[in-house]
């Protein structure tokens, strides 16, 4: 019998353990998440080179105002999706859509006319 409670015990834990790692998987990456779209925003509504550290400060400052603190695995994250976005060129696909998105409704509403 008491090996069964021991057991038991165990597995509880294990159990425990894994929930709580699983939260906080999820809470990593709707952290990234958040980063990535705010480190978006931020590139299009501040125009220029050089104005890096103005904008990282300006991501930090909107994590910081959702009560998330900005530890240095944060801020090297951050410097990292930058880095990625960088890399992929990602910043000219936000503005490819937003011309395409214009496009479409010129081309939608000279159809429905004819």
């Amino acid at each position: 019998m008491e090996n069964f409670k021991e057991i038991l015990l165990a597995l509880t834990f294990a159990l425990v353990c894994m929930l709580l790692a699983n939260v906080l998987k999820e809470r990593k990456q709707y952290i990234l998440s958040l980063v990535s779209n705010l480190v978006q925003k931020v590139e299009t509504s501040i125009q220029g080179s050089g104005m890096g550290a103005e904008k990282k400060r300006l991501v930090i400052a909107q994590l910081e105002a959702m009560n998330i603190s900005v530890t240095v695995w944060l801020s090297k994250a951050i410097d990292e999706i930058v880095a990625q976005l960088n890399e992929k060129r990602a910043w000219l696909t936000e503005n490819a859509k937003d011309g395409l998105s214009g496009a479409g409704d010129t081309v939608s509403s000279s159809t429905s006319g004819t």
